[in-house]
């Protein structure tokens, strides 16, 4: 791991060599790594170059885990009442937005609280059961407001601000949990 300063925070990072066409900057869990072209060399200058958007993912990840020591998991729901749950909200939300689930799935997923096919398959994280409710809720909501629009575009979050004016608020409490959860898991 090497390490590098912006500002006031040291960012520790790795350099991944691929066989790929473009580089690319991923921040997990408050480390860089900067997946490389083989014959990319000059790492130093796409670090100045993506400076602000480094700052500002790694101080969101590292407030994030400072937050997290202020959070306690919700340990008394079991696997069959988060599936209850979210079947309960998946059944208000489609009337709600006026969409049709074809398949829900529940699974252990390492980097996702859900996703969605453009078939109307959706799987659910198991780890949700740790959250507090309003939290799935809103998870279920994303996930179906993805049924009308699949993109994480202007229109999506609009439909999302329609029902979660604090949408942003609730990303961060979720990016939280995430911390917590990938401490323990």
């Amino acid at each position: 791991m090497k390490k590098f300063k912006i500002k006031d925070l040291d960012v520790e990072y790795e350099v991944i060599h691929r066989n790929i066409k473009y580089p690319r900057l991923e921040v997990k869990t408050g480390y860089l790594y900067l997946i490389l072209p083989k014959e990319y060399h000059n790492h130093q200058e796409l670090l100045k170059k993506h400076e602000n958007w480094i700052y500002k993912k790694v101080s969101l990840i590292k407030n994030s885990q400072k937050e997290a020591l202020n959070r306690s998991l919700n340990r008394e729901r079991t696997d069959e009442k988060l599936k209850s749950l979210i079947l309960l909200y998946v059944d208000r939300i489609s009337r709600e937005l006026n969409v049709t689930v074809n398949q829900i799935r529940f699974r252990r997923m390492k980097s996702r609280w859900g996703s969605c096919s453009c078939q109307g398959n959706i799987n659910f994280n198991l780890y949700l059961k740790y959250l507090p409710s309003n939290l799935i809720e809103y998870i279920v909501f994303h996930e179906l407001a993805h049924l009308v629009e699949m993109g994480h575009n202007k229109i999506f979050w609009n439909i999302i601000s329609n029902r979660f004016n604090d949408y942003k608020e609730i990303e961060n409490e979720l990016l939280i949990y995430y911390m917590i959860l990938a401490k323990e898991h």
